[in-house]
């Protein structure tokens, strides 16, 4: 339910620049202007919300190159989509785990609680989904946990919502008495990601039979599924783990295909 949520949080622009970012991203010009969907944007984005009018991507795509965030290379018929340093710094801005994943962790939770009256719904409604961005979880009614440090991150957009005063951030070394794999598992559902990116691996091996355009279609479907994964990935401290976490693999061998 979790990823499901953050997935409907992310905008057409943000699904641009992950995939760029993760696995690279080229596209039949020509079959798009002309009305046509090329089977690559079908991979890579048909797992977008219905509501979602695809015709809306090039729109998008020439936003980002407008505003220098990707670069645009033609051989042919076929442009290839790279990110720019402006990119990958306004991907980390608004996807802050990419970048703090690859931190040692301190060993610190960041525990966010906070009362707000049914006035203010909406500011609380849109607290609530910030907090699922930055993948915290519930710990209790009003009561959110992380192990990653968001802490300057959430004060300033708590003072955005107006809500300074109406919430309580702190940082806490102990915060449970029960076994921590089991805490993490039970606030994350992290063995279910671990399937997840198991079965990636499975159908990679799968893959290795095919040839030609098979071959190139089934990988382009396995980076798509990627991307779904890697959106509800909480990226954990290795600390928090399971010793048979494959996350790491699963990303780095799909993404090299």
């Amino acid at each position: 339910m979790k990823g499901e949520k953050m997935n409907k949080l992310l905008r057409v622009r943000d699904r641009i620049l992950l995939g760029i970012a993760f696995m690279g991203d080229v596209f039949n010009e020509t079959r798009l202007l002309g009305g046509l969907v090329s089977k690559k944007f079908e991979v890579t984005y048909g797992w977008t919300p219905p509501a979602y009018r695809r015709s809306s991507y090039l729109r998008d795509v020439r936003r980002l190159l407008k505003t220098g965030d990707i670069t645009k290379t033609v051989k042919g018929n076929t442009a290839t989509l790279t990110i720019t340093n402006q990119g990958a710094k306004r991907l980390i801005r608004n996807f802050p785990l990419i970048k703090i994943a690859s931190r040692k962790w301190d060993g610190l939770w960041t525990i966010f609680m906070f009362d707000i009256e049914e006035m203010l719904r909406r500011e609380r409604n849109k607290l609530r989904r910030k907090l699922l961005s930055l993948t915290f979880a519930r710990l209790q009614k009003s009561v959110y946990i992380t192990p990653h440090n968001f802490v300057q991150d959430l004060k300033e957009w708590v003072e955005a919502l107006g809500l300074k005063g109406k919430v309580r951030i702190f940082r806490a070394k102990e915060v449970t008495e029960e076994n921590l794999q089991d805490f993490v598992e039970r606030l994350w559902k992290i063995s279910k990601i671990n399937a997840s990116y198991q079965k990636l691996l499975d159908q990679q091996e799968k893959i290795k039979e095919l040839e030609g355009k098979k071959r190139k279609d089934a990988i382009r479907k396995l980076k798509g599924k990627l991307m779904e994964i890697v959106i509800k990935d909480p990226f954990l401290p290795r600390e928090l783990l399971p010793d048979d976490w494959i996350g790491d693999k699963a990303r780095k061998e799909i993404s090299a295909l």
